[in-house]
């Protein structure tokens, strides 16, 4: 039987998902899977700032109407970019162009696809996958 050459990692899958949901691609970086974290750095990043620049659509916390929460879930996941979304969108949403619909579109994504990355570190530091 092959080992492998691997360091077991001294953060537990909880924290390491933690840290891979609040900064995209910390957690693969603390798992030593730096393809991974570069990976997922970019393309959260890359996504959720042209969604910014796009000026789509940031949903808040508090919503009365059901899509608007899960819009919200969405774009949370996405951990400190939704949280300085106001930063990189100081302008506001304009959702009244496609380029503002098709950028709400890219910040819902980048948070689905960092919590998607952060169920993987999971995955990885409990060692259920490689």
């Amino acid at each position: 039987m092959v080992e492998t050459t691997r360091k077991k990692s001294k953060v537990g899958p909880v924290l390491a998902a933690l840290l891979g949901w609040i900064v995209p691609g910390l957690g693969h970086l603390v798992l030593r899977r730096w393809g991974r974290a570069l990976a997922f750095l970019i393309s959260v990043g890359g996504l959720a700032i042209c969604g910014y620049w796009m000026r789509g659509n940031v949903f808040s916390p508090r919503s009365s109407d059901p899509f608007g929460t899960i819009g919200f879930l969405a774009d949370a996941g996405s951990g400190v970019l939704y949280f300085l979304s106001r930063v990189f969108e100081a302008a506001g949403p304009n959702v009244a162009h496609a380029a503002g619909d098709y950028g709400t579109r890219f910040i819902a994504a980048a948070g689905i696809v960092n919590v998607l990355a952060a169920l993987d570190v999971y995955e990885i530091a409990s060692r259920r996958r490689s």
